[in-house]
Formats: C-alpha cells, sequence, structure tokens
C-alpha cells in the first residue's frame, strides 16, 4: 500500500462504516486513478472529502429536492424549538422536587410552571415520533396555557408578563409559538420513517437539566448563552449541513421577537428605559449573519 492510498483511507474514515463497505473501494480506485503524482492529497481534495462524509453522516445527502431540505429542516426547528421551551419551563418542576426531596412536601400555588413543561414534553414525544397533529395540538395547548399563566398574574398583559429590566431577553411564550408554526406547515408534509425517536427526548431531558435556571446550576443566562455558541457554531457547519443554520435562524428568532415586543410594549405603556443596546444589536446581527449561511447553504445543497 502506497503513501497516497493510505491517506486515501484514512481520508475515507470521515464516512459511515456502511456507506464505506459498498462505496470505499470504488471511491479510492477512482482518487487513485485520477490523482497526481505525490504522496499525499491536496488540500482541496481532503476538504472535499472530509464534508462529503460528514454530509453523509448527517443524512442530509438523502434529501433529494429542496422540498424534502426543507420538510427536514422544518422539523429539527420544531425539535429544537421544543427542547430550548423547555430549558426555559423547567426550572419550576426542578425546583419544586428539589424543595421537596430537601424541605419534604411543597403546595405550589398556581399548577401553570407544572402544566406548561408537561405540555412541552408531550409535544416533544410526539414531534420526534412523527406524530405532527398531536405535536401540533400539544404546543397550542401550551401557548394558551402561557397566555392563561400570564393574565392570571399581577401583570398588564401576555409579553409583559415574562419580562422585567433585568430579564427582558427571556423568550418563554416564543419557542411554542413558533413550534407550532413549524408543525402547522409539516401537517401536510409526506411521511417519512422517524430514525432514532428517542435521541430527542433524552436531548430534551439534559438540556432541560445543565441549563434550566434552577438550584441545581442557578445560571439564569444559560439558555441565551446556549444558543448564541450553538448560532456560531451552525454558521460553521452550514457548508456540511444547510439545516443546522435554518435551526438556529428559527431558535434565535425566539429571544428576539422576545426583545422586539418588551420594547414595543414598554413604548406603548410609556415607560422610559435604559436598555442597553449592545445585547441586542448582537443579536440582530448574529441573526442575520445565521439567516445569510442558512439561505446559501440551503440554495447550494439543494442544487446537489
Amino acid at each position: 500500500m502506497t503513501e497516497l492510498e493510505r491517506r486515501y483511507r484514512w481520508l475515507l474514515r470521515a464516512y459511515p462504516r456502511a456507506y464505506r463497505q459498498y462505496r470505499a473501494d470504488e471511491m479510492l480506485e477512482t482518487l487513485l486513478a485520477t490523482a497526481d503524482d505525490t504522496r499525499r492529497p491536496n488540500l482541496r481534495e481532503a476538504a472535499a472529502l472530509v464534508v462529503g462524509g460528514l454530509r453523509a453522516r448527517t443524512g442530509v445527502d438523502r434529501l433529494g429536492s429542496r422540498s424534502a431540505l426543507r420538510h427536514s429542516a422544518l422539523r429539527l426547528s420544531a425539535l429544537s424549538l421544543l427542547v430550548y421551551g423547555l430549558t426555559l419551563w423547567a426550572g419550576g418542576p426542578i425546583s419544586l422536587v428539589v424543595t421537596m426531596l430537601s424541605e419534604g412536601p411543597y403546595n405550589p400555588g398556581r399548577p401553570w410552571f407544572l402544566v406548561i413543561p408537561a405540555l412541552l414534553t408531550i409535544a416533544l414525544f410526539a414531534a420526534a415520533w412523527g406524530r405532527y397533529r398531536l405535536a401540533f395540538a400539544a404546543t397550542m395547548l401550551t401557548v394558551v396555557a402561557q397566555h392563561r399563566s400570564a393574565n392570571g398574574g399581577n401583570y398588564s398583559g401576555w409579553f409583559l408578563s415574562v419580562y422585567d429590566l433585568q430579564h427582558a431577553m427571556v423568550p418563554q411564550p416564543w419557542p411554542a409559538l413558533l413550534a407550532s408554526l413549524a408543525l402547522l406547515l409539516l401537517l401536510r408534509a409526506p411521511r417519512t420513517p422517524v430514525t432514532r425517536p428517542w435521541t430527542w427526548p433524552a436531548l430534551g431531558a439534559l438540556a432541560a437539566v445543565a441549563l434550566a435556571p434552577s438550584p441545581i446550576n442557578g445560571w439564569s443566562d444559560a439558555p441565551l448563552l446556549s444558543l448564541c455558541a450553538f448560532a456560531a457554531l451552525a454558521v460553521i457547519t452550514a457548508p456540511v449541513d444547510a439545516r443546522m443554520p435554518i435551526v438556529a435562524s428559527a431558535l434565535l428568532l425566539a429571544p428576539a421577537l422576545a426583545q422586539a415586543a418588551y420594547l414595543l410594549c414598554s413604548t406603548q405603556a410609556g415607560w422610559q428605559l435604559e436598555i442597553p443596546m449592545t445585547a441586542a444589536l448582537i443579536l440582530t446581527a448574529v441573526l442575520v449573519i445565521t439567516l445569510a449561511a442558512s439561505t446559501i447553504a440551503s440554495r447550494r445543497q439543494a442544487r446537489m
């Protein structure tokens, strides 16, 4: 085995094992036949092999049309929004469990902080199994429950119920609403087999425990900071999978709409607020970059 062949075989490890079993020898023969008289692949060829292998691992190479890519991105967006919404509402149940374990029985005053995470969990399981009608119904019930929860408090409106001067960027009502829109578009999409449906519920549980503001971590900014980090990663991985920046764009709409609604309602109420514009400008810039990356990447991958 020559040095060039060894390097090609090493690069082909980027592809899944099942893919290599059927195509590796054919690909290797083609690569060796078209290679120059060198000992190693050039940088462009190596990058193309790695990107192609990662695309095969994500499954985006099996989406043969733009509509298939769009439906897959909508499904991932709905699931991600439900996970994100769960992280914003899971602090209540986690705090209840911690309180009961440490201090004994506890009687919560209002049940909404238990009902809303339960509805989001049902929606997440249903969407993971491809039961989009049930998931849509659960997300709409979540939106109604959030509205009732807000009106049940001492607040002047739905949007203002979850924002104050310290937490103007917490988008609690928006993930479920945006997820319902994505699921609405999926109701008439062609049914596709769902692979590994347990992945998303498991991811939701881990994210809720790790990121939800609760006595376990005490970090109220964790969901938003994690969201911005994911958006940056999605832009970087856009050449591999166009669905990633699309999902990041859908997730970033939640805090963007939250900030816009808060500023709009504050202005209408006649409040004189001095909200720093740095965070809003950074969020807007990240959202614009992510939307541009998703548009370019989806068009390129739809042509492949």
